[in-house]
């Protein structure tokens, strides 16, 4: 069974021998993949092969920037609770990979995965993710055709956060094989 999960609620999951562990839900390993696949035949399909600002094509640029901003938001819906959406962690770091280079796409995920543990919090990894794309590309020079949307990427989730007021949760299987989550305590 797969349950949506709040970064603070991983402490309920049991480890069991005869289940799988709860980061063995095939979405999140399917989005990283699916998303580089994506971005990058995107690029290829619309043309996109300058790393140039100057010599990139208004139009084509447009659409990938649309199509892009479309395909993270699709990435955030669920329908299991109205006050929740997902976090779509997995989607911007195949993203991240497919339109930086990789020195870019390293230290943004590596500074995001720290903030997401440090704050405990799965908005905490699109903040301190989008601050790092932004330092580490402008230091490394990555061009703006490249960097504008990888930092549009980490960006666009906390804005769809922000604006919807809902809770960030990721999709997990239970591993205890319970059909119900340990009820919180009532302190009346």
């Amino acid at each position: 069974m797969v349950r949506l999960r709040s970064f603070d609620r991983f402490h309920s999951l049991h480890n069991s021998r005869r289940h799988r562990p709860w980061w063995w839900v095939p979405v999140l390993w399917i989005d990283p993949v699916r998303a580089f696949g994506g971005g990058f035949l995107l690029k290829f399909a619309l043309g996109l092969d300058s790393v140039y600002w100057s010599q990139t094509e208004v139009p084509a640029y447009c659409v990938l920037l649309g199509l892009l901003s479309v395909a993270i938001w699709c990435q955030t819906y669920t329908r299991r609770d109205e006050n929740v959406m997902l976090a779509p962690i997995g989607f911007v770091i195949g993203l991240i990979a497919a339109l930086t280079t990789w020195q870019v796409a390293l230290g943004g995920l590596l500074i995001g995965f720290t903030g997401l543990f440090a704050f405990r919090q799965f908005s905490a990894f699109f903040i301190m993710g989008l601050g790092a794309v932004a330092l580490v590309g402008f230091a490394l020079g990555q061009e703006l055709t490249w960097l504008i949307p990888a930092v549009a990427a980490f960006g666009l989730p906390l804005a769809i956060n922000l604006f919807s007021g809902r809770t960030m949760e990721l999709p997990t299987r239970d591993s205890s094989g319970r059909d119900s989550e340990p009820p919180l305590p009532n302190f009346r």
